[in-house]
């Protein structure tokens, strides 16, 4: 087993091994000004909102990608929970940004509305401010 050079691993980690693959839906995979980096343009612009609230203290935390296990070994990801504080108490909200809204998906949050009692909040395109 021969061992990398540091060279040689800052360059496998810079290397992007989405780069040249098309996507199922032809989103934009792109990167936030913090250097996150996000499956489509919508995700990112809804990130940067995210961020802006909690810099603002509406938000007090939050965190992407939450992966929920639905029946079958089904996985569903969220992309964003997080919390807000509402009178005396902690609200947590879950949201998805989509861009199509398939069969695939409305099944699956139908199983994660049964099993977890989960409401979803779905985001769409005309929802958030895009950052040209």
């Amino acid at each position: 087993m021969t061992r990398m050079t540091p060279d040689q691993v800052k360059a496998f980690i810079a290397r992007d091994p989405l780069k040249g693959r098309k996507t199922k839906f032809r989103n934009i995979r792109c990167t936030a000004r913090d250097g996150s980096t996000f499956g489509s343009v919508l995700e990112k612009d809804y990130y940067e909102q995210l961020v802006l609230l909690w810099y603002g203290g509406e938000v007090l935390w939050f965190t992407r990608q939450v992966p929920f296990w639905l029946e079958g070994g089904v996985k569903y990801v969220v992309d964003f929970m997080f919390a807000t504080y509402d009178g005396g108490s902690t609200k947590m909200t879950f949201v998805d940004t989509t861009g199509v809204m398939t069969q695939v998906k409305k099944n699956k949050l139908k199983q994660l509305r049964a099993r977890y009692g989960i409401e979803v909040q779905i985001v769409t395109r005309d929802m958030v401010r895009y950052s040209q």
